[in-house]
Formats: structure tokens, sequence, C-alpha cells
């Protein structure tokens, strides 16, 4: 009888081991050296956030993640980065979808639009910065995404793809765009919150009339000049409006800009 007592206590006390393990935090030094995650492993992860809370997951050694890995890591508790994909497929991206923390997926160059429609249904910021181009669909269904949104990694926007954008709910991020037809610039005119267009380099009279009509925080401060005519429209804007990266005005075109104190401005357009 002792001897069968004595080898259930050893039992037991492997199985508790085992799951002291299988929950024993993982430094983020040791987690972001992680290149290859099998779905155990991902599973491990989920669980060890559930036991001890942690917040976010950095796995940006990762190159590639297998449908079944993602399914897991969409039940972690927190953040995910994984900048170090270039490519999801759609049922990854709809598993990672369920990830209820900020998702940064800012590696992946290609982005299906089933994909897109996928990651639209992710609750939370979604980095999407290294997408160097996006179809009309696509945009359209990011649109549905509630969230911050970051897209900086465009630098060019169809008509279409900027009335699908405008239809975002929370901060959008497209920084990377240099150039905005007068077109794109009246519908994302109709964004409502935080505008993110601090790439542009040249902004028409016509676009600069139509984002004066934009309400919430704008970022411009990729310009360097602006014309009276477009500083006149910008002016009017309601809701902080950011032209610090401002080289050259006329003095009509300072004192329009600088009768809005909601307007950030170079020091020496302050006077």
């Amino acid at each position: 009888m002792r001897y069968v007592s004595g080898i259930l206590v050893v039992l037991l006390t492997l199985c508790l081991l085992k799951e002291v393990w299988e929950v024993w935090p993982i430094d983020d030094a040791q987690v972001q050296a992680i290149t290859t995650l099998s779905t155990p492993e991902a599973y491990r992860l989920v669980k060890r956030s559930w036991f001890w809370g942690r917040s976010d997951l950095y796995l940006d050694g990762l190159t590639t993640l297998s449908d079944e890995a993602a399914k897991a890591l969409g039940q972690y508790k927190g953040g995910l980065s994984l900048r170090g994909l270039t490519t999801l497929s759609d049922e990854a991206a709809k598993a990672l979808a369920q990830n209820k923390g900020e998702l940064s997926l800012e590696g992946l160059t290609t982005l299906s639009d089933e994909a897109a429609k996928a990651l639209g249904q992710h609750e939370g910021p979604l980095n999407l910065a290294g997408l160097p181009a996006l179809s009309d669909e696509a945009a359209k269904v990011l649109a549905q995404h509630k969230g911050w949104l970051y897209l900086d990694g465009l630098t060019t926007l169809s008509d279409e793809a900027a009335k699908a954008l405008a239809q975002h709910k929370g901060w959008l991020f497209l920084a990377g765009l240099t150039t905005l037809s007068d077109e794109a610039a009246k519908a994302l005119a109709q964004h409502e919150g935080w505008l993110n267009l601090a790439g542009l380099t040249t902004l028409s009279d016509e676009a600069a009339k139509a984002l004066a009509q934009h309400k919430g925080d704008l970022y411009l401060y990729g310009l360097t000049t602006l014309s009276d005519e477009a500083a006149k429209a910008l002016g009017q804007h309601k809701g902080d409006l950011y032209l610090n990266g401002l080289t050259t005005l006329s003095d009509e075109a300072a004192k329009a800009l600088r009768a809005n104190p909601d307007v950030g401005l170079p020091a020496k357009f302050k006077k």
C-alpha cells in the first residue's frame, strides 16, 4: 500500500510541476527571441496570459504563422505584435481578429480582400502600416474597423478608397500619403475624429477648402508652404490643426492662420 501511495504522490507531484511549468512566466527577451511557434507553444503563451494577466506579447521574430497557432493567439489577453510577418492567410487573419488588444501587423506587405474583411472586425488598435497599397474593396471592409487604424505605408489613395476610409470610426493614420486629389480630400474631410495626413507635401486650394470642413484633430505638418487661399480656408478649421512644418508663408496667410488659436504653427509665424 505504501508503495502504491508513494507512486501516486510522485505522479501528482509531476502533474503539479507540469502545470506550474505550463504557466511559468517567460521574460520579454525570451518571447522576442522566438522565431518559430508551434500550436502547443502558442496555447502555452495564451495559458500564461490567463494565469498572470500579461499585457502585450511581442512575437516580432516570427516570419510565418500557421492557422492553428493563429487560432491560439487570437485568444491571447492583451496586445499582439507580429511585425515579422509579411504575409497572412485568410484563416489566420480571421483567427487573429478575435484578439481584443492592439494588433500590430505592420510587416505585412500584401493583404487579400478576405483577410482585410476579417481584420476589419477586430476590436482595438490595428497596425497595418507596412501595406504599400490597398484595393478599394479592402479599404471598404477595413473602414468597418472601430479604433485606431494605421495605414501609414500607403503612398497613394484612390478616390474610392478615400470615400470608404472616411467612414471609419476612430483615429485614422495616413501619414505616408504625399499627395491627395481634390476628390479624395473632400471624402476624407467627412471623417470624424483624429486624421493624420502628415506626409502631404503639397495641397491644392480646393483640397485645403475641403479639409477645412473636417471636424477633429488634423495633422498636416508635412506641408512647407500654403497659398493665401489655402491658409484662409484652413484657418476656419474646427479642431486642432498641426501645420508645424511650414517654412514660408505670406504675411496674409500667416495672419489668417494665426487668428485661429487651435492652429499649430512654427514660432516665427506666431508673432
